[in-house]
């Protein structure tokens, strides 16, 4: 899902810049909540698109803390993991 969004962020600025018909946000936000978070701030910073759009940015972050998440309660050695296992045993 990274290279889908790094690709994502590619191609959107291409069509950005050729001033074509492009893919919205909600798309991208998609992407990044699916998985693809990495790939969105990569390609974000290396094909320069949308880092002067600060509103863009937030629910990419929310995304990166849903995901830090996730992996941080399914790792067998987490605090969290343990206590989120106590509640539905």
């Amino acid at each position: 899902m990274s290279l889908f969004g790094f690709a994502a962020m590619g191609v959107d600025k291409l069509l950005a810049v050729g001033r074509r018909s492009r893919g919205s946000e909600r798309t991208l936000w998609l992407t990044a909540l699916l998985g693809g978070v990495v790939g969105i701030v990569v390609g974000g910073y290396v094909f320069h698109h949308k880092t002067s759009k600060p509103g863009f940015w937030p629910p990419v972050v929310i995304s990166a803390v849903v995901w830090a998440a996730v992996i941080a309660l399914s790792s067998p050695h987490s605090p969290a993991s343990a206590t989120v296992g106590m509640l539905l045993a």
